[in-house]
């Protein structure tokens, strides 16, 4: 029946996704071809993926933007759980390395292909970062709303902030001696003591 779709639809895209985030974040979007994502899910047929992705650059763009809304969606929750500013904080830090945590991806190697994407594509990407950033800066101003003074540094101090954020994948190890929870708190100890400085 046309307009039917397969009920494994949704779990075959994902895989697809999931392989194709694998293969990008290891050697890169212009060094992986349809023909290795297809063979990444077990397909020996390109055009197995033509019939969820019309090309690699839109998988690309579903991975960047799935991740944004998700992760901008998930601390704006973690966040209006709590009403002191200090609290809020910690719970946007802990959200992030808990996404993180959870998708083990190299999210830095995907967004620097970004610039690959067509203008629409990287236009909207752009407007999600936006979103998901001001979600941190508006913290950083409750935190310490005098910063607002100064707006020519709020946004410095909103990417150092999500730099000491986002890179934490980069060395974390679960089975580490620190916690995620104890990570977190330190690190919303480092960015306390330092807005409140400034």
């Amino acid at each position: 029946m046309v307009g039917v779709r397969a009920k494994d639809h949704d779990d075959k895209r994902q895989l697809i996704l999931d392989r194709s985030a694998e293969l990008f974040a290891r050697q890169g979007f212009h060094r992986t071809s349809i023909a290795e994502i297809a063979k990444a899910c077990h397909s020996s047929s390109k055009a197995w993926i033509y019939h969820y992705f019309p090309n690699k650059e839109t998988v690309l763009f579903t991975l960047l933007r799935e991740f944004l809304d998700l992760a901008a969606s998930r601390v704006r929750a973690a966040v209006d759980q709590h009403a002191d500013a200090r609290e809020r904080l910690h719970a946007f830090v802990l959200e992030c390395l808990r996404i993180y945590a959870e998708y083990r991806i190299n999210h830095a190697v995907l967004f620097s292909e970004m610039n690959l994407l067509p203008d629409e594509q990287r236009a909207e990407i752009r407007t999600l970062e936006r979103a998901y950033a001001h979600v941190l800066r508006e913290l950083i101003l409750a935190v310490n709303p005098a910063i607002n003074l100064r707006k020519h540094q709020t946004t410095a101090l909103t990417m150092i902030a999500f730099g000491s954020i986002n890179w934490t994948y980069t060395w974390f190890d679960a089975k580490g001696p620190l916690s995620l929870d104890e990570v977190a708190e330190l690190t919303t100890k480092l960015l306390m003591n330092g807005l409140e400085g400034i």
